[in-house]
């Protein structure tokens, strides 16, 4: 199966803090309606609300359920309460149904700040491997 038919059909979150967005669409739900891999494109559709093109870095998928929950054991002391629960929530939501509507919800709850997206969601270019994690050591 090629690697773009994995992602059409998903519900993607466009990065909120997208600097350059023609289509306006960052911090928006939409469904992954294709890709070309080769140039590191990602097609969002919106419904009656357009398409855009992004770059694999600029389209949010979640992370599996597992990384949130193991993320939740190990760094529960570090979250704060709001975001502590609102990772929970997104866990349950996609432990219990992952319906269209609880993962819309999830990525919702995902927006609430920069920590619950850090440990919720990961761009489409690192789900797929397609770069390398670049992160600073601590």
């Amino acid at each position: 199966m090629d690697r773009s038919d994995e992602l059409t059909g998903q519900l993607a979150l466009i990065h909120p803090d997208l600097a350059t967005d023609p289509a306006r669409k960052a911090g928006q739900v939409g469904i992954i309606t294709g890709a070309e891999l080769e140039y590191e494109i990602i097609y969002v559709g919106f419904g009656r609300n357009g398409n855009g093109i992004y770059g694999t870095d600029a389209v949010l998928i979640l992370k599996p359920n597992e990384q949130i929950t193991q993320s939740l054991r190990e760094h529960q002391a570090e979250l704060s309460l709001n975001d502590y629960k609102a990772l929970f929530q997104i866990s349950l939501l996609q432990e219990l149904k992952p319906s269209t509507a609880n993962i819309k919800t999830a990525m919702s709850l995902a927006l609430q700040s920069e920590t619950v997206r850090n440990f919720s969601m990961r761009p489409v270019e690192e789900a797929l491997g397609l770069r390398r994690d670049q992160q600073v050591q601590r």
